[in-house]
């Protein structure tokens, strides 16, 4: 297994920022939790870059030396700790320095690319995951982030994550929220123009007065809520307890999800609602909770997810309030799936 990359045995960057009580000597790294589960012997590591900013190129050939005499590369990339929390803002939100170029590098190797991000922030990694088999963004994930993230990529545990923060393609895309308000004419994939189909000559200076970048689109590069298992999970069977909610009583909403792959495993069931209309705009999409169940392959386990009216209440710039109307429910893995029924609260 090659191991490579500014951030596979940095014991202070994975602790990322204001972890004034954190000892990086108490640091397991990725490096280490690696070689004591494989051996010394099976671990080609090659750092490349001194830390994520690295611009040298000094030792891409070494590291491509590395990559070619093993089945897999690890590559550990992201940001070091300095470049996150209070006042550390940038303009762009790419991989800094040379990772990415790296990144390609060793993938033209021609052998799977696993790409463990530690970061403080989402980046913009759409490149890099065009140039990955697998991404396990792991954030700055503390003292023991080597044993955990070994655990995960050998299979010890299934991934289970889901993103806590809607993914842009890049800084111009910010702020990109789930529960966004919507246009007046929100884009749709029949009424939009992707940028290399654009005509080099257009009778009108728009494209169909739609909301979208005419380079990014008008979707995320992942949405809140989305992640990845070694498994996968079926949703069906949807039901309401009722069509109709008295403002004074209550809803419940459930779902069955099924683990169709091969490995037991957790998954976040979300559920999410939308007050189709009120005396100011509602956002598209509400997160109202979610649960995290365990799943034995083969198995089917059933989740319920109970509204009362002050769950569907907000606030009108004057006071707390919850407006009679239509409703829409999802109970789904991200903000962007899930299966859907409404309802009316009267």
């Amino acid at each position: 297994m090659a191991v490579i990359g500014p951030l596979a045995d940095a014991p202070r960057d994975q602790l990322g920022t204001w972890c004034f009580d954190g000892r990086e000597e108490n640091s397991v790294t990725p490096l280490k939790a690696i070689r004591d589960l494989l051996g010394d012997k099976k671990v080609n590591y090659v750092q490349a870059l001194a830390y994520s900013r690295d611009k040298s190129k000094a030792y891409f050939a070494e590291a491509v030396s590395a990559a070619r005499r093993s089945d897999a590369v690890l590559f550990f990339g992201g940001e070091e700790w300095i470049l996150s929390g209070e006042g550390q803002s940038r303009g762009e939100i790419n991989m800094p320095g040379v990772q990415t170029g790296l990144l390609e590098a060793l993938a033209a190797t021609g052998k799977p690319v696993i790409l463990v991000i530690m970061a403080g922030r989402p980046l913009a990694i759409g490149r890099e995951l065009e140039l990955s088999d697998a991404v396990l963004y792991a954030w700055h994930a503390g003292t023991m982030a080597g044993p955990a993230i070994a655990d995960l990529i050998f299979g010890k545990e299934s991934p289970s994550g889901k993103l806590p923060v809607t993914f842009v393609k890049g800084a111009g895309q910010i702020p990109f929220y789930y529960y966004r308000n919507n246009t007046g004419r929100p884009a749709t994939d029949e009424a939009w123009t992707p940028f290399d189909s654009i005509p080099t000559v257009n009778p009108q200076s728009s494209l169909g007065y739609r909301t979208f970048h005419l380079d990014y689109g008008y979707t995320p590069l992942l949405p809140f809520g989305y992640g990845l298992s070694y498994t996968t999970f079926k949703y069906s069977d949807l039901t309401l307890s009722s069509q109709v909610m008295k403002i004074d009583g209550t809803l419940t909403v459930r779902a069955r999800v099924t683990n169709t792959g091969n490995m037991d495993a957790d998954e976040i069931v979300q559920f999410y609602v939308r007050d189709r209309v009120g005396s100011i705009t509602r956002p598209i999409k509400e997160l109202k909770g979610y649960n995290r169940l365990r799943i034995k392959s083969g198995e089917t386990a059933d989740v319920e997810f109970t509204l009362t009216a002050s769950d569907l209440a907000f606030f009108n710039g004057r006071e707390t309030v919850t407006e009679p109307g239509k409703f829409d429910v999802w109970i789904g893995p991200s903000s962007d799936e899930g299966l859907h029924a409404d309802f009316i609260l009267e």
